[in-house]
């Protein structure tokens, strides 16, 4: 079946084929993967149990802490033999994640890509460029080959500035941006600053992804710049940048039913919620071969919407992410939690538990990190230079595990007391000036 063609199926063929991908999945993740096979006999639950895709709340969920808690290879489904790329990230937990890639695996990733650009506009004559934080380093490369697919030229994301960014996009005649909301923002303030001439551009499409595009933002970009507009949303853990992605209509994000069953939770109870209800997004790949994932908590809290598009696909919409149902907070298309600060804070200080508040903080529209660390005499009794020394090598370490920049700020424990007692660990910036 053409690949384009699938989002068209009636209800009732998506129900059918969905059944029988679950079916699938189930299978092979009971047989080949022995954690799931644990996990579902704990719950009495079989691969003979799931007859319909009604049937997918019987299985238990996965989450972030299963995932890694199963490094390197224990949610691997092929023999290592089969697998083609092996993409690492740290989480938060004591061990990183791990996803393997099967040769029909890049395949599939790749083809998905390329349809969100065929459906977004994009055409071999464009010339696409990728502006995006190292953070987001995974997500560039699945976009670059999908892009590639289609025979557009790319200009891959690199670490320059964003004045070498723009004259880069105005040398090539850039016609396709991809970048997140706030740096596009951010590339917007950079032109108005410097007096550069936006009549000069040639781009008439933007594809955003990483944060939520508001209407707000979207409206500046298309009046500012005179471009069309499209937003993607997709996690690293399943199906890649564009799992979901809007359609000319701009009514919400199309998500891939062909390779993913969605559902929205309540992320107290765990109970599912019909359509129309906000809760958190839980997804189940169904064509994933090496890393099957099933019921997988997103943390990401949204609105599923399954309706009949007006531009004629019938697959589900979700609304944008409005927030998380956990701490973890995304800066810049990247996620972070207090644990894998934590974890940081640790490894930079020879494993000290040292207290600490993340403030977030926004600069020409790019969210700011500042760590405060809560030094004690324990710690740190040498001298200011030592201690700036530190400090530096502490702050290149975060940007090696986040991909972004963050100040790390020694205070001492009184300064930062309050929020601890409230439990506060994540602050806005204006609360702590």
């Amino acid at each position: 079946m053409a690949s384009d063609r699938v989002e068209y199926l009636s209800p009732e063929a998506w129900s059918q084929w969905h059944t029988e991908l679950l079916q699938s999945a189930v299978n092979r993740a009971y047989n080949r993967v022995p954690f799931y096979r644990k996990r579902l006999e704990d719950v009495g639950i079989g691969p003979d149990d799931i007859s319909s895709v009604e049937d997918i709340s019987k299985l238990p969920f996965t989450t972030m802490e299963d995932i890694s808690g199963n490094y390197p290879y224990g949610l691997f489904s092929v023999p290592l033999r089969d697998i083609v790329r092996i993409h690492t990230l740290r989480s938060g937990q004591p061990n990183p994640i791990a996803l393997g890639y099967t040769k029909q695996d890049l395949k599939r990733r790749t083809e998905l890509t390329a349809r969100f650009f065929r459906s977004a506009g994009v055409k071999e004559e464009d010339i696409v460029q990728i502006c995006l934080d190292p953070g987001m380093s995974l997500h560039g490369q699945d976009l670059k080959e999908g892009a590639e697919f289609l025979g557009a030229l790319v200009i891959p994301p690199d670490p320059v500035s964003v004045l070498s960014r723009i004259r880069v996009m105005m040398d090539f005649k850039t016609t396709v941006l991809v970048t997140t909301p706030s740096y596009g923002l951010h590339i917007l303030d950079t032109f108005k600053e410097k007096n550069m001439p936006i009549a000069a551009l040639n781009l008439r499409l933007m594809v955003l992804l990483g944060e939520t595009l508001t209407d707000d933002v979207r409206e500046t970009f298309e009046r500012e710049l005179d471009v069309e507009t499209r937003a993607a949303y997709g996690i690293f853990e399943a199906s890649g940048p564009t799992m979901a992605y809007e359609c000319e209509r701009k009514n919400g994000l199309h998500l891939a039913l062909d390779h993913v069953i969605a559902e929205v939770i309540d992320p107290v109870t765990g109970k599912v919620l019909p359509p129309g209800e906000t809760g958190e997004l839980v997804i189940t790949t169904v064509t994933a071969r090496a890393n099957p994932l099933l019921r997988f908590r997103t943390g990401d809290i949204t609105i599923l919407d399954k309706s009949v598009c007006s531009c004629g696909r019938t697959t589900w919409r979700m609304s944008p992410v409005t927030g998380r149902s956990d701490n973890v907070v995304c800066v810049r298309g990247v996620k972070i939690s207090p644990n894998h600060i934590k974890d940081l804070i640790a490894q930079a200080t020879g494993g000290r538990n040292l207290p600490f508040v993340i403030v977030l903080g926004k600069m020409r529209h790019l969210t700011q990190v500042e760590i405060l660390v809560a030094m004690d005499a324990s710690f740190f009794s040498g001298s200011l230079p030592e201690l700036h020394n530190w400090i530096r090598k502490t702050e290149d370490l975060f940007l090696e595990s986040l991909g972004i920049r963050c100040r790390i700020r020694p205070v001492e424990y009184r300064s930062i007391s309050s929020f601890l007692e409230r439990g506060d660990v994540i602050v806005d910036g204006d609360m702590v000036k």
